[in-house]
């Protein structure tokens, strides 16, 4: 079985305490297909990188960690930026860079053309639905669904990201009902406006899927999976010390889709897979990132380190 992973992988520049950006390696789909490959799950990285030295060090940093990079040509376009501040309780704010950048440098064509033959899943989500982004990921979709590919998506909502606000979430609205499995923060479903209260607007969103699951994360809250037949919550594991909060929902997304590609329990009908699989899938995934905000940056833990702090953890 193989993950297919379509999106950003950008730099990050992070202001130290003595106020100098230094560079980290990041992207949210770049950080998930490492998270796969760490969980011992097949992974392929679609997006082109650029032939600069950034494009090196992230094209370098996938090959060493087990992901595929099949795409062999380079952009010429230079790889996205972004500029990250941490505010004192370790939450992130960015400043994105993404005008001309290598990874929106490729068409569906090239996309298909390098589809693992195995494929099971695709993923991507973050800035890659934004609206210039939209009309080549609304065709993947399709054809994945035509290909019986489960789809999976991050909405990792960027208002920066966009000029028009109202184009960007109303396209990401329209690509719910071509998604399998939904993965949105309570931050990321506060700008649609979908109900008073986050559970309600999980609800609501979940209803215009129409099919699938949607798993909403709430931080020390834990995380709720909404699928046809009801709703599982699994609780936060506590953490002595929060280093940040960078990559969390990257390290949750892909531990999620890794427990699940285990349990065999990718694909539809969703309604008939054991309600245990998919609480023991959540669960997982909150455990993973807990070790990740208790790391520097976004650094997704491998299967045995998720089952060694499951074991020690008394909640």
């Amino acid at each position: 079985m193989t993950v297919a992973v379509l999106g950003e992988a950008l730099i990050d520049l992070i202001v130290g305490d003595d106020g100098a950006y230094r560079p980290h390696l990041g992207g949210s789909p770049f950080n998930v297909a490492i998270g796969l490959a760490r969980q011992a799950i097949g992974v392929s990285y679609l997006s082109p990188f650029s032939d600069d030295t950034f494009g090196d060090r992230l094209h370098d940093a996938l090959r060493r960690e087990g992901v595929e990079t099949p795409l062999a040509r380079r952009s010429l376009w230079p790889t996205s930026l972004a500029l990250v501040t941490i505010d004192d309780k370790g939450m992130p704010a960015y400043r994105l860079y993404r005008q001309g950048v290598a990874d929106k440098d490729t068409s569906t064509g090239e996309i298909e053309a390098n589809l693992p033959h195995d494929l099971r899943v695709f993923h991507t989500g973050s800035l890659a639905v934004t609206p210039s982004q939209l009309p080549k990921i609304r065709k993947l979709f399709e054809l994945m669904r035509a290909r019986g590919v489960t789809v999976s998506m991050d909405i990792n909502i960027r208002l920066r990201a966009s000029r028009d606000t109202t184009a960007y979430l109303d396209g990401v609205r329209l690509l719910l009902p071509l998604a399998d499995i939904v993965k949105a923060s309570d931050e990321d479903l506060e700008p649609f406006r979908f109900a008073s209260g986050t559970r309600k607007a999980a609800a609501a969103a979940y209803a215009e899927m129409g099919s699938g699951m949607l798993v909403l994360t709430e931080g020390k809250g834990g995380a709720r999976l909404l699928t046809a037949s009801g709703t599982l919550e699994a609780k936060a594991y506590p953490i002595a010390h929060i280093e940040d909060t960078v990559g969390a929902g990257d390290t949750f997304h892909s531990a999620f889709l890794a427990s699940l590609c285990r349990s065999d329990a990718i694909g539809g009908p969703y309604r008939d897979i054991d309600p245990e699989v998919l609480h023991g899938a959540v669960d997982f995934a909150c455990a993973a990132a807990a070790i990740n905000v208790s790391r520097a940056g976004c650094n997704p833990p491998t299967q045995a380190e998720v089952e060694s702090f499951i074991a020690a953890t008394d909640r």
